[in-house]
């Protein structure tokens, strides 16, 4: 009677096991990959939250200037920077879904930047269909990985409900326990450049 209570407890908790650890499984996998395709670069202290959209304007013209800036500033570790695309235009999203499907290929801040400017020019040329865009980024020899972006788009969204960013381009630089929030090209790039 022992041994078979014994065995019953060993049975139980196999199907115990095999229940839940797909669970733990997909939520370490869930978070990981979201925390993996952040688009966050730098190991600075002072963190910076810079918001765009592709089809503005004042975006497009200010992202080549603040590039130069941004790659100095988060490779000497003085910043870490979050891009964060805001949806306020149509299409927005399905820019923002590819930038996440380029970053989740090859996360490197050069290469970022570049695909950045990609999809500026994409936006420019007025490019709304997700074939017509992949086309446009594969020609351009920007490679992309899909994957599910729920989980990340949820982090940036909280980003943007905690940082109140209704227009763009906005910057918010968090340092220490200073947070303070920039709009428009001239007071970002001051701002940017006082970090130095």
């Amino acid at each position: 009677m022992k041994k078979e209570s014994i065995s019953a407890r060993v049975l139980l908790y196999c199907i115990i096991f095999l229940i839940v650890m797909p669970l733990f499984a997909a939520h370490g996998e869930e978070g990981n990959n979201s925390l993996s395709i952040l688009p966050v670069f730098g190991g600075g202290s002072i963190k910076v939250r810079l918001y765009a959209d592709y089809f503005c304007g004042p975006c497009r013209t200010l992202e080549p200037v603040l590039e130069p800036l941004i790659a100095n500033l988060a490779k000497k570790n003085i910043i870490t920077i979050t891009f964060i695309d805001a949806p306020f235009h149509k299409h927005s999203s399905l820019y923002t879904k590819y930038f996440l499907f380029i970053l989740n290929e090859r996360k490197n801040l050069d290469h970022i930047l570049t695909a950045r400017n990609l999809l500026f020019e994409a936006a420019k040329q007025n490019i709304l269909e997700k074939e017509k865009l992949e086309e446009f980024l594969i020609k351009n020899g920007v490679k992309f990985r899909p994957f599910d972006p729920q989980p990340v788009f949820k982090i940036l969204e909280g980003y943007m409900k905690e940082d109140k960013v209704n227009e763009t381009p906005s910057c918010v630089i968090i340092n220490g326990k200073k947070k303070e929030t920039y709009r428009g090209a001239t007071d970002i790039t001051k701002a940017l450049n006082g970090l130095k």
